[in-house]
């Protein structure tokens, strides 16, 4: 399971190990009292293995001044939860889940695509697909 971890919206995304794939499921709003549940509903539906949040890190590979709250974002998830915390760079990943909009019907909006950007590049990088 991904997340694009954003001040005003979390994306999530769950993936496939097997095909190397990820669909973008929804996008939460951080600090709302039922986020959390929702993430952690998501969770238990969905059962993954470990977590993928995306890493933004500047033109000079440095973090962004919201590198501190995805950490604990990140951090805070795997303790909660008990599974493994993996990061992934997310650059281009906003720009990239644009293409993945849907003009109609129900969509879970650019920032879960981002998160299936952000897990299909970490899948690629770090498992054997067939």
């Amino acid at each position: 399971m991904a997340f694009d971890y954003g001040k005003r919206r979390i994306g999530v995304a769950i993936g496939d190990e097997l095909t190397g794939s990820a669909r973008g499921l929804v996008t939460v709003r951080p600090g709302r009292p039922d986020s959390d549940r929702t993430i952690d509903a998501l969770i238990a539906r969905w059962q993954p293995d470990a977590f993928v949040v995306g890493w933004p890190t500047r033109d000079d590979g440095q973090p962004t001044a919201l590198g501190p709250a995805i950490r604990a974002f990140g951090e805070g998830l795997g303790l909660r939860h008990g599974r493994a915390v993996y990061w992934a760079d997310e650059r281009l990943s906003s720009h990239l889940g644009q293409e993945r909009v849907r003009r109609r019907g129900k969509d879970p909006g650019l920032d879960a695509h981002a998160a299936a950007i952000i897990l299909e590049g970490w899948l690629m990088e770090n498992t054997r697909n067939a």
